[in-house]
């Protein structure tokens, strides 16, 4: 049964480019900046951001990628949009704190239609809440390989012990911190449809659709209308599902006359992101 969230007092952390934010906690907040600052990851294959976009921001988090848009100086508009209430709650501080452009934000998620649904929040890993959970044993290996995949980061004392454990105890230590970090609180959230978004807005271009919504992106772009394909420049999506769903993804812009080039998610080699960019001139 959905509850109501109950909304955290941001606290603020440093990142390692001297920029104070406000976050949930210091590894989610850390893991995005990465991908966003450090890895440049909405700027590859082909993929611009210029003076006088139109950018649609699908799972906007805590707002990292709009404070990345004023770092590198464009002057760009943004609908952001985050269903979470305690990350919508982060996302408003930032973008009241930090933000010069002319930006939006929605505390709503997008979906294929309008309605409501449950979220599932994960608190202390926010950046995996999702509205389709996934509680599979095959989920729960990946989680566990990740947790161990994290030794060789530990101060040395810690990663020197952990590193001689058998596998077993290894396993087992994984699945108490995976479990940990995946304590839950489901909620209830509004679901718009993208294309009724557009028309509303009258947004003639989206020069970018930057969509990071765990296991959300095939209904969020099943729910675009043929009219407003069109209208869509550049793609970045993060693809949960393995290769199957990353092809499906693929073949849904090539079907829309985009080139589709897939690269990893360098956080978490599991997921793909997949940079669409429609030939134009």
């Amino acid at each position: 049964m959905a509850t109501a969230a109950v909304l955290p007092v941001p606290s603020s952390f440093t990142l390692p480019n001297g920029m104070t934010v406000f976050g949930l906690n210091v590894n989610d907040t850390l893991n995005v900046y990465h991908d966003i600052f450090g890895d440049d990851c909405y700027r590859k294959h082909g993929v611009t951001i210029r003076d006088g976009d139109c950018i649609l921001d699908i799972g906007a988090n805590t707002g990292l990628f709009i404070l990345f848009l004023n770092h590198i100086g464009v002057d760009v508009r943004v609908f952001a949009f985050e269903p979470a209430p305690s990350t919508f709650h982060v996302l408003s501080h930032n973008v009241e704190a930090h933000n010069r452009l002319p930006v939006e934000i929605f505390n709503v998620g997008i979906s294929q239609a309008a309605g409501k649904a449950d979220f599932t929040y994960y608190p202390r890993f926010s950046n995996a809440s999702t509205f389709y959970p996934d509680e599979s044993p095959e989920t729960a290996a990946v989680g566990r390989q990740y947790v161990i995949d994290q030794i060789p980061t530990l101060p040395w004392g810690v990663r020197h012990f952990c590193a001689v454990l058998p596998r077993f105890i290894q396993e087992i230590v994984a699945e108490m911190f995976r479990c940990y970090y995946l304590k839950k609180e489901v909620v209830s959230c509004e679901l718009w449809n993208l294309s009724d978004f557009i028309r509303d807005k009258d947004i003639r271009h989206v020069d970018l659709l930057k969509i990071d919504a765990e296991h959300s992106e095939e209904p969020i772009l099943s729910g675009i209308t043929d009219d407003d394909w069109p209208k869509i420049r550049q793609t970045v999506i993060e693809v949960h599902g393995g290769n199957q769903a990353t092809a499906k993804i693929c073949d849904m812009l090539h079907q829309r006359g985009m080139r589709a080039t897939i690269d990893k998610n360098p956080a978490m080699p599991s997921l793909s992101l997949v940079y669409g960019v429609r030939e134009r001139s």
